[in-house]
């Protein structure tokens, strides 16, 4: 009885606490709208060794901000080898092509996290020695250090412009999702404490 009665207060105490304290969520970082070179690496898939593909690309990549969304544009020297390059939200659309040197444009995503390639990689016999079509999946890591996020005040700035038309702005402090309805947690803590006495009183008067 004195088993199930502490395993039911601690039930009862976790979950007051998870609702009284805010969770913390991790958002991916926007960027500054604008266009940028970015340092890059592409690693194997499954571990974190370079790709034989790094060397087919030439160095920085372009990184495009338009609205928060990330575009990335990648150049390879070996076109004749690199058929096709897919990001993690499609295919890539090919930007400029000339010889052997194609750029080619995808929406990446997150940036501050390895981005995952497609390519689809056809060698000549004569110098892969052996016929060599194969489909590969790859990690592109981006250096994103010296990259601008976004101002929060300059984005409010341009919502209160699109919003508002030969008016006087009166701008509110937006509410956060760290805000928490108060009397509703205090409710909850006082039904814990009534049911935490009620048990307490039931189980003393077993014993």
């Amino acid at each position: 009885m004195k088993k199930s009665f502490l395993l039911l207060v601690g039930v009862l105490v976790l979950g007051v606490f998870q609702m009284v304290i805010p969770s913390q969520v991790a958002h991916a970082a926007t960027f500054e709208s604008g266009t940028y070179s970015i340092p890059f690496e592409l690693k194997e898939s499954g571990n974190n060794n370079t790709s034989i593909a790094d060397g087919y690309f030439t160095k920085p990549a372009k990184l495009i901000v338009k609205n928060g969304v990330n575009y990335i544009q990648l150049t390879t020297n070996q076109s004749d080898w690199i058929k096709s390059i897919s990001g993690p939200k499609g295919s890539a659309t090919v930007i400029s092509e000339s010889g052997n040197t194609r750029t080619v444009q995808f929406e990446a995503g997150d940036i501050t996290n390895a981005v995952s390639l497609k390519m689809h990689v056809v060698v000549p016999k004569d110098i892969a020695g052996m016929e060599y079509d194969n489909n590969h999946s790859l990690r592109a890591v981006f250096n994103t250090s010296s990259i601008p996020t976004a101002s929060t005040g300059n984005a409010q700035t341009t919502e209160n412009t699109e919003s508002t038309t030969g008016a006087e702005n009166t701008v509110d402090n937006p509410k956060t999702g760290d805000e928490s309805p108060l009397g509703l947690y205090l409710v909850l803590l006082a039904l814990s404490v009534g049911m935490f006495t009620f048990y307490k009183t039931r189980l003393a008067k077993s014993e």
